[in-house]
């Protein structure tokens, strides 16, 4: 099921009614509905929930981003608050463009009891200006900005905490890249990317990316770069193919952008790294 707008999503969970097309604030009611299959809201959520899972001293937080499937199911009603975001708010305004907006619901933030605190009071401050009959759309910008900030915060603390999950997933990464060719040789070849290994290891792109820039200092996307260009580098000095053949067996479209890519990477092209 699909959700166009923050409207008809609100109806189905059976909260009330949204006072703006673009934002909504608000506090999980007791009737919150329960359990859902997937759907498929066409904004981005972010929520704040208390005493769920094993820890029930810590709060989550949960993220999802337009057209992302969700679903739920829990016995006891919810505690808690959320915002809702139409894509045409965030593109107005820029610096809420925050990568864990579309971490989805597998990568929550488990927060310490200070920032549960601190992000429970820019909820409630929000909150009450959403409910003034003249509130106004950039105090609510300015509040979730200033939320949005502690947040890229608290999980880059996440992330250092170097727990065995996060490792396994940086490691399974590397694994699977240092054998990508090898392991495309009966398919068509298509250049490597961070969403092709973030599907592999059940995650979004942004949150691999992220952990990944967080853990070795560069994006993702770099350290497939060096893989593709040390794969060419072994095939360039091997002789037997064409720069061209070359740039297809990596899975370009067009050997232009490999020789770019190429150069870009190393100062050469690939036929003056064949020839020195």
């Amino acid at each position: 099921m699909k959700f166009k707008d923050i409207k008809s999503f609100n109806a189905y969970t059976k909260v009330r009614l949204p006072k703006h097309d673009l934002i909504d604030i608000g506090e999980y009611p007791s009737d919150f509905l329960k359990s859902s299959p997937p759907v498929f809201p066409n904004f981005y959520r972010i929520s704040i929930k208390y005493g769920l899972e094993a820890e029930k001293e810590k709060g989550f937080m949960y993220f999802s981003s337009p057209n992302q499937a969700i679903h739920w199911k829990t016995d006891s009603p919810w505690i808690g608050y959320f915002i809702n975001i139409n894509e045409e708010l965030i593109t107005k305004y820029h610096h809420l463009e925050y990568s864990f907006l579309n971490y989805g619901l597998h990568e929550p933030l488990f927060l310490m009891k200070s920032e549960e605190k601190l992000i429970s009071e820019l909820f409630v401050k929000a909150l009450y200006e959403y409910k003034k009959k003249n509130f106004s759309i950039n105090i609510l910008v300015a509040y979730c900005n200033l939320m949005f900030a502690h947040i890229a915060g608290f999980y880059k603390r996440q992330f250092g905490e170097r727990n065995s999950t996060q490792i396994k997933l940086v490691d399974d990464f590397f694994a699977l890249l240092k054998t990508y060719y090898e392991s495309q040789k009966n398919e068509t070849v298509v250049q490597p990317s961070v969403n092709h290994f973030a599907n592999e290891l059940s995650v979004t792109s942004n949150y691999l990316g992220d952990l990944v820039k967080f853990h070795t200092g560069q994006p993702a996307l770099s350290h497939i770069h060096q893989y593709i260009i040390d794969t060419a580098k072994l095939m360039i000095q091997e002789k037997n193919k064409s720069i061209a053949e070359i740039a297809y067996q990596l899975g370009f479209e067009y050997p232009n952008y490999f020789s770019r890519l190429f150069r870009k990477q190393t100062g050469f092209t690939p036929s003056k790294f064949r020839h020195m």
